[in-house]
């Protein structure tokens, strides 16, 4: 798996250049600035996808002061840290058709957009953003859940541990992992990374899944650069959409921040109240207070409960996980 360098390069705005994996291509990821000019009082970023050997998808975002943004996709080839993309596309805010170009190398993107006579230039550069709770180190009260070495304390699998990692991870290999005691309402900190595999799509793409109480499952997926969906990285599988795209590329650690609240039962076992779920991504709500109507596809099982244990999907994919700790709801 990867090991990750120090870069230790400072950017405005609280975003940084972080850890590098080796397996980094140094193109694909989150880009950041602007144009080079007034522009139209328009702004710019781009999310760089990978989509297979030395094929890209750069998704452009461009917006204007009270209209939104509108995202632009224009394909590109590449290696070695260095790709090229041109293409003629519609572009609203600019009132139709236009054409881009540009390149990235070390890690900048540059390039021109044109309509008509008018030329926009713009400048980005690639950027490492730093989710508000990674790295967080539970609070008072917290049950620590994985903080490194031998998962075997705290977890089981079907029928061994999962694998423990070098860099005080562990990974997917082989079957769902489960928690040994179990949990209910309350706060729950997950941290994961999804690997790159730019040649796979969709449920092929680092697919995992954070099942609350083995029921409920907040999906993990590489989906950097796709429009949020229930099927996608943070979506309530069959339930629930994101409110928001607060997805990382891969090969970057990534923060769920989960307050849940169990579905309530009278003294017969009747269901009085549905579970409620607020999932915070990278610093972002991406479902606030959401009812849930029931359990999700995939957990371990159809009947609802007050505790179970929090489950891990394995899906193929070695998704990685860290800092998972849970906070119980007073």
């Amino acid at each position: 798996m990867a090991r990750f360098l120090v870069v230790l390069i400072a950017i405005a705005g609280c975003l940084c250049f972080g850890a590098v994996a080796e397996d980094d291509d140094r193109i694909m990821g989150v880009y950041e600035g602007g144009f080079s000019n007034t522009a139209d009082g328009m702004t710019l970023r781009a999310q760089v996808v990978g989509e297979g050997k030395n094929t890209f998808r750069a998704v452009l975002f461009i917006g204007q002061a009270d209209k939104g943004e509108e995202r632009i996709q224009i394909k590109g080839r590449g290696k070695d840290g260095a790709a090229s993309f041109s293409d003629d596309t519609q572009i609203a805010l600019l009132g139709g058709a236009s054409q881009i170009s540009g390149e990235i190398r070390d890690q900048a993107f540059t390039g021109t957009i044109k309509f008509g006579r008018k030329s926009y230039p713009f400048s980005l550069r690639r950027i490492f953003p730093e989710p508000p709770t990674r790295g967080m180190a539970p609070p008072a009260g917290a049950v620590v859940l994985y903080s490194g070495g031998d998962p075997a304390a705290n977890w089981v699998r079907v029928p061994e541990a999962w694998c423990a990692e070098e860099d005080g991870s562990m990974a997917v290999c082989g079957s769902n992992l489960m928690t040994r005691q179990p949990l209910g309402s309350g706060t729950y900190h997950v941290e994961f990374m999804t690997p790159y595999m730019p040649t796979e799509r969709y449920q092929g793409r680092g697919n995992s899944g954070v099942y609350i109480m083995g029921r409920y499952e907040i999906q993990v997926l590489d989906s950097f650069g796709t429009p949020p969906a229930w099927d996608l990285c943070g979506g309530i599988y069959k339930q629930a959409v994101p409110l928001v795209d607060a997805v990382l590329p891969p090969l970057q650690w990534q923060t769920y921040d989960i307050t849940f609240t169990a579905p309530q039962f009278d003294a017969q076992g009747n269901k009085t109240a549905n579970a409620r779920i607020t999932v915070v991504h990278n610093g972002k709500t991406i479902h606030e207070n959401l009812e849930l109507t029931g359990p999700t596809p995939g957990g371990l099982g159809e009947n609802e409960v007050t505790e179970a244990p929090l489950m891990l999907q394995d899906h193929g994919n070695r998704v990685k996980y860290r800092n998972i700790w849970y906070v119980p709801a007073k």
